[in-house]
């Protein structure tokens, strides 16, 4: 459930950053190979699971041109099903979305609002905040995230 909660902030955040190529300009970074490290911070979450959520991960992704052409396209290679998403601002290097109705697995909902900023077409940041239902309890969280350009090609198992 712990990783399930981690995976759920990562997926979401990533879906809300890359969700806004369905309006009229879409973000000017590179396809290829990206690594990010997302911090995220939860509320609300019981000690003992608390306890157990990593708050910083380090992945790699791989965007296609076709990845990034339009929401539908990410929200398949998330995996998630959302009801509700809502472009709010798109530019060449900001994007401001929201999302809500996202059915993250493991019986948890969340929705989300999200900003990210492209310095270059090389390196990203942002940040997302989001509620999690479906526990006990609702769950806030806070992730914030520095994206950078490795290359080109990407592995064969880079999703």
């Amino acid at each position: 459930m712990r990783k399930a909660m981690a995976v759920a902030g990562i997926c979401l955040a990533a879906c809300l950053v890359f969700a806004a190529t369905e309006k009229i300009q879409p973000l000017n970074a590179k396809t290829g190979l990206w690594q990010t490290t997302q911090t995220v911070k939860l509320t609300g979450l019981p000690p003992e699971v608390a306890a157990g959520v990593n708050p910083t991960m380090t992945y790699q992704s791989c965007f296609k041109p076709e990845d990034l052409s339009t929401s539908e396209r990410v929200k398949e290679k998330a995996g998630l099903k959302c009801s509700s998403w809502n472009v709010l601002k798109s530019t060449a290097s900001d994007i401001e979305a929201q999302a809500s109705g996202c059915d993250m697995g493991h019986g948890l909902m969340a929705a989300g609002h999200g900003n990210i900023h492209l310095a270059d077409s090389e390196h990203m940041t942002g940040s997302i905040d989001y509620t999690m239902t479906g526990l006990e309890q609702p769950v806030q969280g806070h992730a914030s995230y520095t994206s950078k350009w490795i290359g080109a090609t990407c592995p064969a198992d880079t999703n």
